[in-house]
């Protein structure tokens, strides 16, 4: 059967929303502002971040792709006018996501394999499931994409 592969497309205001969240849960002070830009770092920015390999127990539950790379997050502070650069990993900017999905609801099945992409204007995460699904016809139990997945 061929694989399902669905991709979720986060706008600017989404992933604020899903970094602030995750940071505030995990003690991580993000700056003021709102998230303007997000682009993958080189490999010295993850060679030594902090962060670096820590997979958090939302990365290891939803089957999300680990990437050995950070993500250098651009913060703007409307009222400074000031621009701020924050490092994360890209494990990081995944569970924040997924806690976004969880708490709005939007249908993630764990067993998918989820992966982290960054285009010019949105982050996004790709989903993939595997239809191992029989022969004998779409029903319950039978590999569908459910929201209690």
């Amino acid at each position: 059967m061929p694989a399902e592969l669905r991709r979720l497309v986060f706008s600017h205001k989404e992933t604020t929303e899903a970094l602030l969240k995750y940071g505030q849960q995990e003690n991580i002070p993000f700056p003021k502002g709102k998230m303007i830009r997000a682009k993958y770092a080189g490999g010295a920015e993850y060679e030594l971040h902090s962060m670096k390999g820590k997979q958090t127990g939302v990365n290891k539950n939803f089957n999300v792709d680990g990437q050995d790379r950070a993500i250098i997050v651009t913060f703007f502070d409307e009222e400074t006018f000031e621009h701020k650069f924050f490092n994360l990993t890209s494990d990081f900017v995944s569970a924040a996501l997924i806690g976004f999905c969880i708490e709005h609801k939007i249908m993630l099945p764990r067993d998918a394999r989820k992966s982290l992409d960054l285009t010019e204007f949105n982050v996004c995460m790709d989903v993939v499931k595997d239809n191992n699904a029989s022969s004998q016809g779409a029903g319950a139990g039978d590999g569908a994409l459910s929201l209690e997945d």
